[in-house]
């Protein structure tokens, strides 16, 4: 194998793996930009977990969008490269800024997800590490979709992860019913600004499912060149018709695996993270699972 490599391809390889060493050193140096705080601090002063969490989730998430722009046939030239993971790794970069703002003001409307990460809610950080994971999912899932000139490509990729929020607040809202339901009308979003990261693992799993699922729409979508609306259409649509299958094998699942268990009082009152971590394995699971199937 190693022998069909020449100059030429490791050339390649080099300028792939140079550009996710810098990306990744840039989140962790400018993680003030991307968090809207003081990385070092957090992290060796405060020993804040839940900063940790949330920049662990946004290197995955980098590291996600890397794996995406890097993938497929390489370029004619070392610079032709360069230029497109570089302009991948940037465009993803913006998108997960404007991701945690949209998850501080629109998902998570009535607390503030980034200040209570600076007050060390665990719950909050798992949240967000989890809104990082599956957008970087949802961004992979529209790289390997797009094609044609890398101009549209990326304007693609972005329209794309715009309409992925329509999911990501659909999860949301989907949890926030389901546990006002079980609690004469309380709000999940309480329940993860008072500390509950039992909530928030379960939460966090049905994210990062939805996300797996939701990414492999392109499988069902043909990608037209030249901005065709009834492509995002059809992409979003088959996005949340594959979001809302994950949610129904999901649910039925956990009911036979679970059996037995009160998730609702294991998960939602004695903050039990081991019942959480299962219902969260079975959405990932089941995401997985769709992803190879329609992928």
């Amino acid at each position: 194998m190693f022998e069909s490599f020449d100059l030429w391809m490791w050339g390649i390889i080099a300028i792939d793996l140079a550009v996710a060493v810098f990306a990744i050193m840039a989140l962790r140096y400018g993680a003030g930009l991307l968090f809207g705080v003081d990385s070092t601090k957090e992290l060796a002063e405060k020993d804040n977990l839940a900063f940790g969490l949330t920049l662990a989730g946004g290197t995955i998430s980098i590291a996600i969008i890397l794996a995406a722009a890097s993938s497929g046939d390489a370029k004619a030239s070392w610079l032709d490269e360069l230029g497109t993971v570089s302009a991948y790794v940037l465009m993803g970069g913006v998108l997960l800024k404007i991701g945690t703002v949209i998850n501080d003001l629109v998902v998570f409307h009535r607390f503030s997800v980034r200040l209570s990460i600076t007050q060390k809610n665990v719950a909050a950080g798992t949240v967000q590490a989890a809104n990082f994971i599956a957008l970087g999912l949802l961004i992979k899932g529209a790289i390997d979709w797009v094609d044609g000139p890398l101009t549209q490509a990326l304007i693609s990729v972005a329209i794309v992860f715009f309409l992925a929020q329509i999911v990501v607040i659909g999860v949301t809202r989907l949890r926030s019913y389901i546990y006002a339901r079980r609690h004469d009308g309380a709000r999940l979003q309480d329940a993860l600004s008072n500390g509950n990261t039992a909530l928030a693992v379960r939460y966090a799993g049905h994210l990062l499912g939805t996300a797996l699922s939701a990414s492999a729409a392109g499988g069902m979508v043909q990608y037209l060149i030249g901005f065709h609306i009834n492509a995002y259409v059809s992409w979003i649509a088959w996005a949340i018709v594959l979001a809302a299958i994950l949610s129904l094998l999901s649910i039925m699942a956990q009911r036979i695996i679970l059996l037995g268990v009160d998730v609702i009082r294991e998960v939602d009152e004695e903050k039990n993270i081991g019942v959480a971590a299962i219902e969260a394995a079975i959405f990932v699971g089941f995401g997985l699972i769709i992803q190879a199937v329609v992928g």
